[in-house]
């Protein structure tokens, strides 16, 4: 994967158009995803410096017990547009994680993370 910028939805509707096998849900609390401690990870890709939350679709991060499943890694604006596309066809719980052991505050680190389910 490059850390060229991430393909963008400006509504979580159209990301679901696009990615209807890894929709985000209405209420995406009910995922299991990654927040930074609950302070949201700083988009520094596409220079808009706001929170976001990396999302795990379909159905979030596969907790211990579940099976794993592949996927698509989404960082949004708290369950909201924009969606930005990080990862795609790769391991859920690989994603998640390589992301956890990391503790990434920023988009691109996430993303740096997100490289090694790819290699």
């Amino acid at each position: 994967m490059t850390m060229s910028s991430p393909r963008r939805f400006e509504a979580a509707s159209h990301y679901n158009a696009a990615y209807p096998q890894c929709a985000l849900p209405a209420d995406p609390s009910r995922l299991r995803g990654y927040h930074a401690a609950m302070q949201g990870v700083e988009d520094d890709l596409t220079g808009e410096s706001v929170s976001m939350t990396v999302e795990f679709l379909p159905g979030g991060a596969p907790a211990p017990g579940e099976a794993d499943r592949l996927g698509t890694v989404v960082a949004t604006h708290w369950g909201q547009g924009p969606v930005l596309v990080l990862a795609e066809h790769v391991s859920l719980r690989t994603a998640w994680q390589l992301i956890v052991q990391r503790w990434p505050v920023r988009l691109s680190e996430v993303r740096a993370a997100l490289d090694m389910t790819m290699s």
